[in-house]
Formats: C-alpha cells, sequence, structure tokens
C-alpha cells in the first residue's frame, strides 16, 4: 500500500524555509503541527480513473489517524444504471492511518499497475456512467456518480478528491473532485489531505500562499493548478519539439526538469537551447507528465551550457519511481532501434528502443527536431535525449547528434526461445499471470489466438444488448475450459518469438503444459473455444498449424462455431464495436497475399487472416491492395507436354472426369488450339515440354523421321525441351541431326528439314569417351526482363530400354548431380527461377508423388521450383519437397497449365500452381496451320499405312501381361515365330504401343502398335536357359513378356517361375537345345538372353513379320482373326523345385548408405545349399547389391539360391546359374 502526502506541504514549506531562509522554524513546526492533527471521518476514495482500454483503477484513502480493518468495507459496482450492484468486492487486511489503497484492472497500463495493491477485473471494470460505490458494513459511505442513474460523469477522466476534502460522501458532489485529462496517471499511489479548500484565502504564513520563487523540483511536487514562478536552461529549441502552432520545451535546473506547454505560443517568447529563462505559469498533467503552462517569459541569457547529461539504463526507465525522478531531464541511454515507422504519427515518429534483456521504452523523435531517414534501423545506439512521459516514459531527442551510432554492435537482443514457469492464476480465456516475472512481467497474452471477452460492455446501444451477453457467455465459457488445461502453480513453458511483449507491456508467447507438452493456445483454437488471430511478426511455421485447426474447428461447430449458439461478434469486430472506434486493422490474405481495408474483413477466410496496423505494414510484408496487380510481380504462365512420341494424328476415346461419358480427345491439330488459346491468356507464356516427344510415333510422323512432330511442334511455339530415352532410338548421330537439321543419309524424312528452332537440354547426356555434354545443359528465357533457367536431364534407366547399338558412345550420369551443377552455374549468374524438364517418372500420392521425380525433388538443390515429369505417361500436380511437380498423361491428349510468380526484386517463383487440361475435341476447333499438315503427310504415305491386311473379330488391348497372357501379344508373337519359324518367341510390353480395334486391319494400325522399327533376332537357348530368362521379367507387378510356343506359371510373392511346359501341356526338356525368337532390343539388352542365347540369326524388322503374318491368315468379316487370352501365363502359389525346404540363413549387408556389400567372412561361413536372403533396405535412399568375384564364385561353389529383397520387392537368383563375374542386383523399375 502506498504512503500519502498527508503533511507533505508542510515538508515542502520546510525545505523552502531552508533553502530561501524566507520563513521561520517557528512557523514551520505549527504548520507541521497542525497538519499532523487533521483527520479524517472515516475511508473515503481518493482518486478515480477512467482511461483507454483497460486503464482503469480506484483508490482509498485513510486518514482517520489510526490504521484500519477493512474487512467491513465493500466496493460495488452499479452498470449501466442498474439499481443494484452488479459486481460486489469486500475488501480484505489493514490500511496504516496515511495509506492509500489502490485498486486496478488486470489488464491496466504498467504505469498503473505498478503501483496497485489489489487486481480486479470485475469489480474494477466500470465505464464512465457507471455508479461507484464505497460501503462500510453494507452501508453507503461514499460514492461517485448516483446509483439507478446513467450519466456520463467520469468518462475519459481521471478524478482527484480534492485536498480539502477530508471525508466521505454518500451523495456524489463534483466540486470535490480535481479533474484531468483521460489516462492521467501521475497522482495515483499518493494522496494529499491538508483539510485547507483552496478557494478561501489562507492566513499569512500558510504553506498554501503563493512563493515568489520555487526550484523546478519544488513546483514539481505542488498540486495542478498551482501558480509556480521558476528558473531554469532551456533543453531545446520549442520549434524543433512543436508539432504545429503549439509551444513546448523543457527547462531544467539543479533540482530538475519540467516541461513547458502551451496550446498556442502568442505573445511567447521563440526559446532556444541554452537560454537561462524565469518562468510564471500554472502547474498541469497530462498524460502523466507534469508541466507548467506560461503566462509569462523572460530570457535572462543565451548560450549557456546545458546540465551535465545524466547517465541511465533503460531498465531505470521501467521503474516509475526512478524514472520519475529524471523527468524533464536531460540524459543518456544506450539501445537498440528494431524498425523505424515509415511515417510519422501527430507530428513525430514513435520509434521502439529496447536493450539485450527487452527493457524498452519510446524514442519520440520529432519530425522537425532532426531527419529520421539519417538514422539505421538494426542498429545500436548512444541516445542523448529529455525523459517526457505519454502514460508510460519516453525519450525526446532534440537534434540531429543527440543519437550517435554505438562505436559495438553486438548482435541484435532476440527474446526468442522457451522460458519456464508457474501459473499464479488465470485471468480469461487468453491472458494469465505466472508467479514469478520474465523481463519483468508477470501478464501473459496468448498470442496467435483470440477468445471472446468477458469484461461489460461499454456500447450501450439497447440494439446490442444481445450481442454483449453472448460475447460474455462465450468469454466464460473460454475461461471455463481454459481453467481444465492449466491451473494456478502448474508448470508450463511459455515460447516467445522475436517480439516478446505487446504495447501493454504484456508477454506474447505460446503457453506449453510442461508435463505433456500440450500447447494451450493451439488446444483453444482446436476446440473452438478461441479463433486464430495473427498480427506480424509471427512465427511462420506455426502458422499453418494454428489456421487448419479453427478451418477445422469452424467445419465442426464446436465451441464459437456451433450453429446453435454461434459467437455473434469475433472478438476482435466485438472490440472495434463496443469501443465505438470502428475497425483499424487492415487484413490481408495470406493464400492471395492480397489485403482488404478494414472495414471488409469479411471478405477474408477466418484461416487466411493477418492483420495488419496500416496498409504500409501490410505492404511492407509483401501484401498489395486487393485487385490491384503488384508491379513487383511478375505473372508467368507454362504450357507444357510431356510422352506425345509422334501420336500427332490419333484421337482417344476416354473419361477422363469420370462422369460416365466417352469423349474424343488428342490429336495435334486439337491440341494445338487449345495450347494457343491458352497462351492468348498471359503474353508471358512459355511452351516447353519434358522428352519423349519423338519415337514409337504413328505412320504420319515416324515413316517421315518424326519430321512431321517437330513441323508441328514449331506451329506451335515451343520454347525449349529435353530428350526422353525413345530419342536415342535411332542413336546418337539421327538424335543431333533432329536438333540441328539436315537430311537424312538414306533419303528418309522430308525435303531440307532444318532442325528445331527451340533449345533442346540434357544436363546428364555425355560422350562416353570423354564426358562432354553433347547437349546443353540449362537455357535462360529472359521474360519481361526476369530470367527463367530451365535445366533437361533424362532417367540414366535409358540404357536399359535402348538398344545398346543406339547409345554407342552415349553416357547417362547421375540426374541428381548433373541438374546441382546446372543449377550452380545459373545462381552464379543470379538466376533465382529455376525449372527442371525431367523426363523421369512420378507417380501421384495424394498431394504428394512418388517415383524417380520425386526422389529428385528432394536431393536436388532447393533453388529448383518445378519438375515437369514424364515417361511414365502419368498424370501429376503434386508437391514434393516444395517442389511442384507436374505431368501431363500422353500422346498430345492433355497438356499442363502452370501458373507461376516471379518476385522481381529477388527474381524467385513466390507463387506455385498447376492445371492439367485434357483435350476434348468437342471444346475446339481443330488448327488450321497443323490440320493442313497431318492432312498433307496422311496422304503422303497413304498408300503405305491405308492398306488392308486382314480384319479382326475383336478389339485387342494390351502391353505388359502382368500375370495372364493377353490376345494382342499372343497374336504378335505367333506372328514372330511364324516368321522366324523358332520354337518360341516373346515380346516386352513395352514395346506393345496400340490397341488394335475391331474391323478392317491396316497396314498403319499395325504400325502404330510396333512404331519401333525393331528387327527380329532368334537365338539358341537350352531349355534350362528359360527359367532365367523368364524370372528376369518378373516384378512385384507381375509379368512383362508375351510368349508363343509354350507356357509357364509363376509365383507372384516369390517373383519365381514354377514351371514351364510345350502347349501340350508336356514339360520342356531342359538339357534339350530350343530356338527363341525376341525383338532386337531384348537381345541386345544386358540380362540372360544376351548372356546364354548362342548362335544369333537376324531377321526382318518386327513390323514386316506382324504384317506378313495377318496377311497369312487370309481373315476376313465372315472369317475373322480371334484372338484372346489362352492361359500361356498363370499363376500359382507353389513354389519352384521339388528339393526339400532349404534352410534360411539371414545375412546383413554392411551399414552404408550406397551400394550395398557383405563380409566375405560372412558367406565363408555358410553351410552348402541353404538359402540366403540379404535385406537391402536403406531408409535413406534404395541401394543395389553388390557381389564381387570373389563372393560370387564361393556362393556357386557353395549352390547357394540367393533371395535380394528390400522389404516389398523380392528376386531370387540360383546361384549356381550366374554367368557374370560379378553380381549385381537392382529392385528398383
Amino acid at each position: 500500500m502506498k504512503k500519502s502526502m498527508v503533511g507533505k506541504l508542510f515538508n515542502l514549506v520546510l525545505i523552502f524555509a531552508i533553502v530561501f531562509m524566507n520563513y521561520s522554524t517557528v512557523f514551520a513546526l505549527n504548520s507541521s503541527t497542525e497538519n499532523q492533527q487533521l483527520e479524517a471521518e472515516d475511508l473515503f476514495i481518493s482518486e478515480y480513473i477512467e482511461g483507454g482500454s483497460f486503464n482503469k483503477a480506484i483508490e482509498i484513502f485513510n486518514g482517520t489517524g489510526t490504521s484500519v480493518n477493512l474487512s467491513n468495507y465493500q466496493l460495488e459496482l452499479y452498470s449501466n444504471g442498474a439499481t443494484e450492484a452488479s459486481q460486489t468486492l469486500a475488501l480484505e487486511g489493514t490500511l496504516e492511518h496515511g495509506d492509500v489503497l489502490v485498486l486496478a484492472h488486470g489488464n491496466a497500463s504498467e504505469t498503473i499497475l505498478a503501483v496497485t495493491d489489489i487486481v480486479n477485473s470485475a469489480v474494477i471494470n466500470f465505464n464512465g456512467d457507471d455508479a461507484f460505490v464505497l460501503a462500510k458494513n453494507g452501508e453507503t459511505i461514499d460514492v461517485l456518480g448516483e446509483i439507478g442513474v446513467r450519466e456520463d460523469y467520469g468518462k475519459d477522466k481521471t478524478l482527484v478528491r480534492k485536498s480539502s476534502i477530508s471525508a466521505p460522501d454518500a451523495n456524489y458532489d463534483e466540486s470535490q473532485w480535481d479533474v484531468y485529462a483521460k489516462d492521467t496517471f501521475a497522482y495515483l499511489g499518493q494522496h494529499i489531505m491538508d483539510g485547507v479548500d483552496p478557494g478561501e484565502p489562507g492566513e499569512p504564513g500558510d504553506p498554501g500562499e503563493p512563493i515568489d520563487e520555487n526550484t523546478i523540483y519544488e513546483a514539481r511536487n505542488l498540486s495542478d493548478g498551482t501558480t509556480v514562478t521558476v528558473e531554469g536552461i532551456v533543453l531545446a529549441n520549442n520549434t524543433a519539439l512543436s508539432n504545429g502552432s503549439q509551444f513546448t520545451t523543457y527547462i531544467q535546473d539543479d533540482t530538475a526538469g519540467i516541461n513547458l506547454f502551451a496550446y498556442e505560443q502568442r505573445d511567447l517568447p521563440d526559446l532556444k537551447k541554452g537560454d537561462v529563462v524565469k518562468v510564471t505559469g500554472e502547474l498541469d498533467s497530462y498524460n502523466g507528465l507534469k508541466e507548467i503552462i506560461p503566462t509569462t517569459i523572460e530570457v535572462f541569457d543565451t548560450n549557456q551550457p546545458l546540465p551535465e547529461v545524466q547517465q541511465i539504463s533503460l531498465e531505470d526507465l521501467q521503474d516509475p519511481a526512478i524514472a520519475e525522478t529524471y523527468e524533464g531531464e536531460l540524459v543518456q541511454v544506450n539501445g537498440f532501434i528494431n524498425n523505424i515507422p515509415e511515417s510519422p504519427a501527430g507530428g513525430g515518429y514513435n520509434v521502439s528502443l529496447i536493450d539485450s534483456d527487452f527493457n524498452g521504452t519510446t524514442l519520440r523523435v520529432m519530425e522537425n527536431a532532426l531527419d529520421i531517414s539519417e538514422v539505421q534501423s538494426q542498429k545500436w545506439y548512444n541516445i542523448t535525449a529529455i525523459v517526457s512521459q505519454y502514460n508510460t516514459y519516453q525519450l525526446l531527442p532534440t537534434e540531429q547528434s543527440d543519437i550517435q551510432l554505438a562505436e559495438e554492435q553486438p548482435d541484435p537482443p532476440s527474446a526468442e526461445g522457451l522460458y519456464p514457469a508457474k501459473v499464479d492464476r488465470i485471468t480469461d480465456g487468453d491472458t494469465i499471470r505466472i508467479q514469478d516475472p520474465v523481463f519483468g512481467e508477470t501478464r501473459i497474452r496468448f498470442v496467435n489466438m483470440d477468445t471472446p471477452e468477458t469484461y461489460p460492455a461499454r456500447n450501450s446501444d439497447p440494439t446490442r444488448q444481445e450481442i454483449n451477453e453472448n460475447q460474455k457467455h462465450h468469454g466464460d465459457m473460454a475461461t471455463q475450459f481454459i481453467n481444465t488445461l492449466i491451473q494456478p502453480g502448474d508448470e508450463i513453458l511459455l515460447k516467445v518469438g522475436d517480439q516478446p511483449t505487446d504495447d501493454y507491456g504484456r508477454i506474447l508467447a505460446e503457453v506449453i503444459r510442461q508435463e505433456d507438452d500440450l500447447n494451450i493456445n493451439l488446444e483453444m483454437v482446436k476446440e473452438g473455444y478461441a479463433v486464430s488471430y495473427f498480427i506480424p511478426p509471427f512465427n511462420e511455421d506455426v502458422y499453418p498449424d494454428y489456421q487448419a485447426a479453427v478451418k477445422e474447428a469452424k467445419d465442426a461447430g464446436l465451441g464459437i462455431w456451433n450453429p446453435d449458439n454461434p459467437l455473434l461478434e469475433l472478438p476482435f469486430a466485438f472490440r472495434a464495436n463496443d469501443d465505438q472506434k470502428g475497425f483499424l486493422r487492415y487484413v490481408g490474405n495470406s493464400d492471395t497475399m492480397e489485403y482488404v481495408e478494414p472495414n471488409y474483413w469479411e471478405d477474408v477466410p477466418v484461416e487466411k487472416r493477418i492483420f495488419f496496423s496500416s496498409a504500409e505494414e501490410a505492404e511492407s510484408y509483401g501484401y498489395r491492395p486487393e485487385g490491384q496487380e503488384d508491379e513487383n510481380l511478375l505473372e508467368v504462365q507454362i504450357l507444357s507436354m510431356n510422352d506425345l512420341h509422334g501420336k500427332i494424328d490419333q484421337e482417344y476415346s476416354l473419361d477422363p472426369d469420370g462422369d460416365g461419358v466417352n469423349d474424343m480427345y488428342g490429336r495435334m491439330d486439337y491440341t494445338a488450339t487449345a495450347i494457343k488459346e491458352r497462351e492468348l491468356e498471359n503474353e508471358n507464356t512459355l511452351i516447353v515440354h519434358a522428352g519423349d516427344m519423338i519415337g514409337g510415333s504413328s505412320p504420319v510422323s515416324g515413316l517421315l523421321q518424326d519430321e512431321p512432330t517437330v513441323e508441328i511442334m514449331e506451329e506451335i511455339g515451343f520454347d525449349v525441351g529435353t530428350v526422353g530415352n525413345h530419342e536415342f532410338d535411332e542413336g546418337l548421330d539421327e538424335l543431333l541431326r533432329m536438333v540441328n537439321g539436315g537430311d537424312h543419309p538414306e533419303g528418309k524424312g522430308t525435303e531440307e528439314y532444318d532442325g528445331m528452332n527451340f533449345p533442346v537440354l540434357c544436363a546428364n547426356c555425355v560422350y562416353e569417351d570423354s564426358g562432354e555434354q553433347f547437349l546443353d545443359a540449362y537455357h535462360i528465357e529472359e521474360v519481361d526482363g526476369v530470367d527463367i533457367g530451365f535445366v533437361g536431364v533424362n532417367t540414366t534407366e535409358t540404357v536399359n530400354m535402348v538398344m545398346p547399338s543406339s547409345l554407342e558412345n552415349v553416357a547417362f550420369t547421375d540426374e541428381v548431380a548433373a541438374v546441382n551443377d546446372a543449377v550452380d552455374e545459373l545462381t552464379d549468374q543470379g538466376v533465382e527461377a529455376i525449372i527442371v524438364l525431367a523426363h523421369m517418372p512420378a507417380y501421384q500420392n495424394g498431394e504428394s508423388a512418388t517415383g524417380a521425380a520425386a526422389d529428385l525433388a528432394v536431393e536436388v538443390n532447393d533453388a529448383v521450383d518445378i519438375i515437369f515429369a514424364a515417361h511414365n505417361h502419368q498424370v501429376n500436380n503434386a508437391i514434393v519437397d516444395n517442389k511442384l511437380i507436374v505431368q501431363a498423361s500422353e500422346y498430345g491428349k492433355a497438356f499442363a497449365d502452370v501458373d507461376i510468380i516471379i518476385d522481381r526484386t529477388t527474381g524467385d517463383i513466390v507463387e506455385k500452381e498447376a492445371e492439367i487440361v485434357f483435350v476434348n475435341q468437342s471444346n475446339y476447333t481443330p488448327d488450321e496451320v497443323v490440320e493442313e499438315t497431318l492432312n498433307y503427310y496422311a496422304e503422303l504415305i497413304a498408300p503405305i499405312v491405308n492398306e488392308v491386311v486382314g480384319y479382326n473379330g475383336q478389339e485387342l488391348t494390351g502391353s505388359y501381361t502382368n500375370g495372364s497372357d493377353h490376345g494382342l501379344g499372343n497374336l504378335i508373337t505367333d506372328g514372330m515365330k511364324w516368321t522366324m519359324e523358332s520354337d518360341f518367341a516373346m515380346t516386352n510390353g513395352g514395346g506393345i504401343r496400340d490397341i488394335l480395334l475391331e474391323g478392317p486391319i491396316t497396314w498403319g494400325e499395325l504400325y502404330n502398335i510396333l512404331p519401333f522399327g525393331n528387327t527380329l533376332q532368334m537365338f539358341e537357348i537350352k531349355g534350362e536357359d528359360l527359367f532365367p530368362i523368364l524370372n528376369e521379367q518378373l516384378s512385384q507387378y507381375g509379368s512383362d513378356y508375351s510368349i508363343a510356343g509354350f507356357r509357364y506359371t509363376f509365383n507372384p510373392e516369390l517373383e519365381q517361375v514354377v514351371d514351364i511346359t510345350l502347349p501340350d501341356g508336356t514339360p520342356i526338356d531342359k538339357q534339350a537345345t530350343y530356338t527363341l525368337t525376341v525383338n532386337n532390343y531384348m537381345g541386345t539388352s544386358e540380362g540372360p538372353i544376351k548372356d546364354l542365347g548362342k548362335n544369333m540369326v537376324m531377321g526382318p524388322e518386327d513390323i514386316e513379320a506382324f504384317v506378313d503374318y495377318v496377311k497369312s491368315l487370309n481373315s476376313s468379316e465372315s472369317n475373322p482373326i480371334l484372338y484372346g487370352p489362352e492361359g500361356r501365363i498363370s499363376t500359382t502359389d507353389d513354389e519352384p523345385g521339388d528339393e526339400e525346404e532349404r534352410p534360411i540363413v539371414e545375412v546383413e549387408p554392411k551399414k552404408n548408405h550406397g551400394t550395398a556389400t557383405v563380409h566375405t567372412k560372412d558367406l565363408k561361413d555358410l553351410e552348402h545349399g541353404v538359402q540366403v536372403v540379404i535385406n537391402i533396405y536403406n531408409e535413406k535412399k534404395p541401394r543395389k547389391l553388390l557381389l564381387n568375384k570373389k563372393q560370387v564364385d564361393l556362393l556357386k561353389e557353395k549352390e547357394i539360391l540367393l533371395v535380394v529383397t528390400n522389404g516389398t520387392v523380392s528376386e531370387t537368383i540360383e546361384m549356381t546359374e550366374v554367368t557374370d563375374k560379378v553380381l549385381k542386383v537392382s529392385l528398383e523399375d
């Protein structure tokens, strides 16, 4: 409890007597005696504060001459004209004579709370029209306002009981009170009672008699309204501190300093720093600042030295008792300026100044005092300034030299971290107090969320009664719920960010319950008791968690979102309407990066809202006004295709939208129209592709070396592309001819072919002998002054998919390393928007993706923003490691439309989104130029492709067999076997590229099915060789090859062949020699066919053989070809072999993350004939198994059955059948 100022006037008189020798000691003693004998009749209310926001306080004074037991007294609040008390508080304890008891709202200003004895947010929660009573034993003894009457006697005022009043009054008398401006706190915590009415003349020699001249210290301790005369030195030019016509400066003498202020200068002289002046005027206080309103100012001297500057700390300014002693005086402090406002407020800039412990104050820089543009943010300064006050203490520099950059520049202060604390009490749903201060503060305001208010509404409009009651109901519910989560004494962690406190000095934190790490802030939002509430700066890492939580709670109708009893106004909206100040904060949409005016806050979804103090602040965070284009942002559209495979004239009956209705899609004259229409939507459009645009093509393209496809791509306007595996089908020389131009050496193709008029890229395509790239790794496109980098890359699996002869002197380096090298070169050139054209597969998995392209996204430099995938003919629109992965089906059926936004300042892509557009022919008209091109080349090849060679009785489909043969594969392999007169035939599923429709069969249709121009090869093999050959093509997806001349069954779980028979069911003779026909892709690729096949015989091209065989069937409409599944391939649960079950031994590979290897010692210890299992799974990335020559020989000698697995896929190898010197096993596709 605070000391009063009874007798203080006597003490001042005593000081005067000592200093000026104008008063006698006898007089002082007599005055002292009189003041000590003055006693009040009872306790009374000595001060009332009804200020801004929660600045509410009551002061009770004991001048009775004895200590008083407070248990007999009560405080009563009569809200909104009530005749019965709305809130009551019974007092406790003892109030000593001469002391005051201060009660304040829990969210009041720090200045108020510094002198507060009791914090109470219920009874001390009044408005200026609410009656307030001090009662004794239930009887009113003192009152403010009139019970039962609602009038604004105290709105926005500080009322201080006149010093002449010495008794409570049960009837409010405004003449007993001195009235001060809103948020005047200077008198709180002390009271003067002298029993002398200031309106009556005193006796000669009384302390109240005006004194000829005072020190400034003496003047500061007199009551407002007293006329004083002081002398002092002017600390600043009055023009430097004025914000217009007002007159203001500060003077200081040897005892103290004080402000001089007048609303108009009139005939007052201009004062300069260093003037010595004598000032007469009336004392006043404004927002806590003691000032003299001068009537006369006399200048005695000029250019005199200023008082010595006093060194203080920002921590000192946090203590009102210390700071008050420096008010009006020159001081010097050291502090850190974090940021500087872009615009002034009230003629000056309010700059936050803090120290390393986050003690802080406002540096009030007046526009006329100095040029703030010369002050840098994020720097430490030594600052000379005048201590001033505007409710809280602040510093006033007066000229440029007052702000000096400190020689030492330590790291900026950061409060970010976790701070242990214990709960003291719960204030409401989003505010608590802790037992021991953190940063000198015990009040905690929960960040990122906002609960309904619990205070009595101020807006008395009758139409708001339901809203007010609803707000308080939900606020009380939030308070009740938080009490189930934490209670007094609970141990918590305060998760504090870079900004530790709010404008009220409360600590801003997420509150974490220590016992289980429960985030109380987030839990309140999740359960619907709070709404998310973000004001910058905030932790962007947790932003999605809160916004997802508020959306889920809203969608589920929890708490404040309950449709049966919803919160009628969100807390921030309630405050705006209740204070009747309206909406002040601009609201940003975190998705669109646009902001709206404060009154249009509802236009932004609750889960996207960010609140800004001004439009300038919103724009400083990268937001722009709604509907206004940001000139710093460049919008670019990228249209892409992949895996066209020269199917420029093909169309497909599809149902991509799943509506149950098939429509016709594709054909490049329609696709060209669709792309060109999209291109018109944005002048900044690029068109790209991700490889396999040629190869495996329709006759209209393939018979002319795919030059018609290139012609159409140029008509569409492709800007850049990459290569896929099929661009290598005819070898490197042909690929380079396709890129650079020139006539085909055999006269195939079109006349005067001039190559591709756009760059073709591949960062990992190199000459095998030199390692030099034969295509550019990257290309830079400049779009409206901004550079966009494109990197091309092709799958290293190309070596397993293209005939070795076509890859002579070609090698493919690691995709990740190649892309990263290209990205490094691009970033070195200042390119930040980087896109990879990757002929690598991806598989959509929810919002993400898997596959090689997804692995690439995880492993490459994060400067990469987008990856256009290809190869597996899928649809992808996914995010992996913050990189957009896009793929648009196949064969011209669709294209991707990717919209990006680039920050012109950084050059980086800041937004990206994709759409996969399927080309439904009914929505477009064919592009005239492309249609003409198609017609021209169709006529050119018509004699060949339109020849009817047979008649098909039913539609035949299929590519990979996957566990059961299909009619199309059976037809093809029967033709291969028939052509070469071999025992057996096989063809790979990937080589079958189209379906065979029911009806007349043309040469062109068969070409579309086998478009690669492969050559048939026949080998001699042993019957037992069929086992490793067939096992090689088995995978987790089943079988690959179509076959002819035999049947087989396999165990799909083991991925092993169980038995093989001739068509009549007779088992094959393992030791007999048979002939096997395959295409040259299969025959020349690494594997069992190449290793085990002997005496190879070349045959015709596969398309020629296919056509001849179909012709040989002499089919017609009345005698059609009827092919279907025949049971050539089937599955079984049986396991291969009749041998006794082998013992299983697990051998653990070495713990490395690259290629999996094993210890030779582990293999030496194996028993003869056991089954060995090696699990090569690695959580970081897939591994391959490598066994060296010594290990292979050892396992063959011991006749080991080797099973290699990754936990999902396995491969079984009979080591006695291994012919390679070293063994490499990969389980990846």
